[in-house]
């Protein structure tokens, strides 16, 4: 499966904040919501925006995208350099509020929420995650592998040149992120190209799936692609590369990172282009990629607890602290849930 990207809002101060409602409830109304389900998600929106304004002393930004796998939906992700929070499970409890409000807002969020988290670091910020979906009766799987990702276009930009998806069959899973050079509608086409030969031949391995799309982009601007098999049944990943796509293997603490060999798909290959093996524990091993608009300078120790999270808040926590600014950037995290 693939999604649609992100789109960035910002919300510096209130001046903002009924721009933003209104675009929020526009995508929310594009992507099928109405009536009464309308109306819930509006107060998601109000509460989401009021608490960038009211707590994060700079305000801060949201990414949102319309949901279309595996029911029609919504999500968004706000995002603060704000003060954070010393105990955010107990800002969840109705009443209990750090300013001089009911206290009501963030309970709310969750509850009409199908998908909700909060992650947050005193003198670092907040992450606030809401996913909702017209059908309420839908509910996420348990017990399988989760694939998430933040993709979000260079400023200015309304098309991704990062693109990225994935096929489960049974205990095994495969991923695809690709980044067209450059950025915008030229960098899209080869990339869309690459996932989409990727999906119509996803068993194939990855170095060989690589080289078939190599003969197919030559017309093409090129790209840089990293391919993984996910394997359940014989606790195996593997992963093939070509260019800076940055993949690593993080076990708790303890972060592995992954060999890419130089080149352009499309354009100029290795002479030898081979397949890496590593062991998959699924109860432990969160897998991370990105494209080069995240710096690759991250340390996972330092977010305490985030790999107990949902993958799209690590996703998040990357794009926050790690962004350029001047490029399509994409996170991709694979790990089991429970």
């Amino acid at each position: 499966m693939v999604d649609l990207p992100h789109r960035k809002l910002a919300l510096p101060d209130r001046s903002y904040q009924a721009v933003v409602r209104s675009e929020l409830k526009r995508m929310a109304e594009q992507a099928g919501f109405s009536g009464h389900r309308l109306g819930e998600v509006e107060i998601i929106i109000a509460e989401v925006t009021s608490n960038l304004i009211k707590y994060a002393t700079k305000g801060g930004s949201i990414l949102a995208r319309p949901l279309t796998y595996p029911s029609k939906g919504m999500e968004i992700i706000a995002i603060d350099d704000g003060p954070g929070m010393s105990k955010p499970v107990k800002m969840l409890e109705d009443g209990i509020s750090s300013g001089v409000t009911l206290g009501q807002g963030l309970g709310a969020i969750r509850r009409l929420s199908e998908g909700f988290d909060l992650y947050s670091l005193p003198k670092w910020g907040t992450i606030l995650y809401s996913r909702f979906f017209v059908d309420r009766s839908h509910k996420s799987p348990r017990n399988v592998m989760e694939i998430c990702a933040l993709n979000v276009c260079k400023p200015q930009e309304s098309v991704s040149g990062d693109c990225w998806g994935y096929v489960t069959s049974g205990r095994k899973t495969r991923v695809i992120l690709v980044d067209g050079l450059g950025h915008g509608p030229a960098a899209h086409i080869p990339a869309r190209q690459a996932v989409e030969l990727f999906r119509a031949a996803s068993q194939t391995e990855p170095a060989e799936q690589l080289k078939a799309t190599h003969a197919e982009l030559k017309k093409s601007r090129g790209a840089v692609a990293t391919i993984v098999h996910i394997d359940e049944v014989n606790n195996q990943l593997l992963y093939s590369g070509v260019g800076n796509i940055t993949m690593k293997l993080l076990s708790g603490a303890r972060s592995k990172g992954c060999f890419s060999y130089n080149g352009i798909v499309g354009h100029i290959m290795p002479n030898v282009l081979e397949d890496h093996q590593l062991q998959w524990d699924r109860q432990t091993d969160t897998l991370v990629m990105h494209s080069d608009g995240i710096s690759a300078r991250w340390d996972i120790q330092k977010y305490p607890g985030i790999l107990q999270r949902p993958g799209i808040i690590l996703c998040a926590a990357l794009y926050k602290d790690f962004n350029r600014d001047n490029d399509d950037s994409t996170v991709v995290v694979a790990k089991f849930v429970k």
